[in-house]
């Protein structure tokens, strides 16, 4: 029984990282044919965030990092892409469960208390 819920877990788990790059990547290719303004800004804010990381650094690791992020460009913007989406669906999610449970709590449901 452990093991089968340890695969709908797992399964669970794969399925939103499967959906959630999906809809990046459906959005990018979105972005790219319609609103090509948003894909400039995602990668001007992605590499001045890159390089503001980079400046507090020391010296040659600070250099080094952000000339190794940049010639992966495309990439990081990607999974910062993905990264930020999934962080934005989770919070979603639990804003949701948490309107859910306060709305379905009623007084009448609420825990039982035992009358001694």
């Amino acid at each position: 029984m452990a093991n089968l819920n340890n695969t709908k877990l797992w399964l669970r788990s794969q399925f939103f990282r499967v959906w959630t790059a999906g809809a990046v990547l459906a959005a990018y290719a979105y972005g790219w044919i319609y609103l090509p303004q948003t894909l400039t800004w995602w990668k001007r804010s992605t590499t001045a965030m890159i390089e503001r990381g980079c400046d507090l650094l020391p010296y040659p690791w600070g250099d080094r990092l952000e000339t190794t992020l940049g010639n992966f460009g495309l990439w990081v913007q990607i999974t910062l892409a993905i990264v930020a989406f999934r962080v934005l669906v989770w919070l979603a999610t639990a804003v949701v469960r948490r309107v859910w449970t306060a709305t379905r709590r009623t007084p009448d449901r609420g825990p039982k208390m035992d009358a001694e």
